[in-house]
């Protein structure tokens, strides 16, 4: 966000969402119980064995964050893939969203608010009315 929250990345926001979902997801912690230590597997596998194909690890592998834009494939796989920079998916994730939402539009009675709010301040703050037939409820054109 910058000047003020008056410019705003929309793929940098989508990138920081998905950054701050990732962080609430390790701050919920992880439950410790019979269950999840299964320490008959443990015993079983032994030191030197492999954990990563155990049912329960996979089962819980499930239950992991799931970020949207940060991959973790491999190095190889993230290179057959044309190596995709988090930032620029984000960005057309952001740039498709942008074109797909569909607004719905308020009431007439709300509309007629948010003109009378926007009148009385600029009235109040001693700006000139420049667009007198501005429609609050169309939004703003994203270009």
């Amino acid at each position: 966000m910058l000047e003020c929250g008056m410019t705003v990345d929309y793929g940098q926001l989508l990138l920081d969402s998905d950054m701050l979902r990732m962080i609430l997801f390790l701050l919920k912690g992880e439950e410790v119980c019979e269950e999840t230590l299964d320490l008959e597997e443990i015993h079983k596998i032994g030191p030197h064995g492999n954990y990563m194909t155990a049912p329960l690890t996979r089962k819980y592998m499930k239950a992991q964050s799931r970020p949207k834009f940060f991959d973790r494939m491999n190095m190889e796989a993230w290179k057959k893939l044309g190596s995709p920079d988090a930032y620029q998916v984000a960005l057309e994730k952001a740039k498709e969203l942008l074109k797909s939402h569909k607004v719905e539009p308020l009431s007439d009675s709300v509309t007629q608010d948010i003109r009378k709010f926007i009148e009385e301040t600029e009235k109040e703050w001693g700006v000139p009315v420049k667009n007198p037939d501005f429609n609050p409820t169309q939004g703003f054109l994203i270009r």
